[in-house]
């Protein structure tokens, strides 16, 4: 039996260590298989790995690592892809360069799942959120904190009533390997998705059922660079949120029976995430233009309709401008 864990690593000196360390740490009846996808760092995270891979090489088979060539950065989506392609376990763990984990019997209590609940695919475990800002941590703060009890976790992903983010947070997972072969990598390369676990949740959550320890297995870390993309400051805000429509169209396609994102709902949400960037930068005239502007399919949505009634004046634009300043520094705040 072997479990391959995947080490998706850019610029994280600080942190890697305790990343392999806690995954080195790992005991149980299991070979160990650690993939590492060092995306040409600037600092000095390549020879921090290699100094590990020299240790555990692959000629070691109860505990190898792969460090995977850096000759260019390649960014996210195609890094974590040639991770997953080179991961060659009967079972695939996850885990960023600068989260850990925090038991040393995880990857064995997952086994131990499977084996009582052969008909699951999926295996998630509780954990804690490391807030970086204050060096504290929250027992029970990651994803799933309501698991799904009958494990369908179509309900989440293919819900009228979705609101984003994830299921379970990646590094709590153990996922058999077999499963991954219904997830086309490549393609969320090739439509430049922002994000890979999303994606490949919503589909795994098609093909097997999921199953949840409750134990606190895993550290989550929360800097106040993590809200990045919700950031209107980050150059790919629109990027960003223009990709996750795109994901869902994508899933629409392959699920056409479970679809539950009109083109009225993407296109609501897409117009909304720009006007809210106007706002942001107190840009009236472009805000009213956008609004003027607005396909029709949109006009009678809830979210248009506001941004109309904000746009009647730049009195009605400041106002709004400065609630949502407070509402979305309020929310950073929360998370960090």
């Amino acid at each position: 039996m072997k479990i391959s864990v995947g080490v998706i690593t850019y610029n994280q000196e600080a942190t890697i260590r305790q990343t392999l360390d806690s995954i080195l740490a790992q005991k149980g009846d299991f070979d160990l298989e650690l993939v590492i996808g060092e995306d040409c760092s600037l600092d000095n995270t390549f020879a921090i790995c290699q100094e590990y891979a020299d240790k555990y090489p692959i000629s070691n088979v109860k505990c190898q690592i792969v460090l995977l060539p850096n000759q260019k950065n390649l960014g996210i989506m195609a890094n974590f892809t040639r991770v997953m392609r080179a991961c060659t376990g009967d079972y695939i763990s996850i885990c960023a360069g600068d989260d850990y984990w925090c038991d040393e019997y995880k990857l064995q209590k997952q086994l131990d799942y499977f084996n009582v609940h052969p008909e699951v695919g999926v295996v998630s475990t509780s954990g804690y959120k490391l807030l970086v800002r204050t060096n504290t941590l929250v027992p029970n703060a990651i994803a799933p904190i309501h698991p799904i009890v009958d494990g369908d976790i179509r309900k989440f992903y293919f819900s009228p009533d979705y609101r984003g983010g994830v299921y379970a947070m990646p590094l709590s997972l153990l996922i058999k390997r077999d499963l991954l072969q219904y997830v086309d990598f490549d393609e969320f390369v090739r439509r430049e998705f922002p994000v890979e676990d999303y994606p490949m949740q919503a589909i795994l959550s098609q093909h097997c059922k999921w199953g949840h320890i409750n134990d606190l297995c895993v550290v989550y870390r929360v800097y106040k660079e993590s809200a990045t993309f919700i950031s209107y400051d980050h150059p790919k805000y629109l990027q960003y949120h223009k990709g996750l429509m795109n994901i869902r169209r994508y899933l629409n396609e392959l699920f056409p029976e479970d679809a539950c994102f009109s083109e009225e709902r993407m296109q609501e949400y897409e117009f909304y995430k720009e006007f809210l960037l106007y706002l942001h930068h107190g840009e009236y005239k472009e805000a009213k233009n956008l609004v003027l502007s607005a396909p029709e399919i949109i006009c009678n949505t809830r979210q248009y309709g506001q941004a109309k009634r904000m746009t009647r004046s730049r009195v009605h634009f400041a106002l709004f401008r400065i609630y949502k300043h407070y509402a979305n520094k309020k929310e950073i705040n929360s998370r960090t």
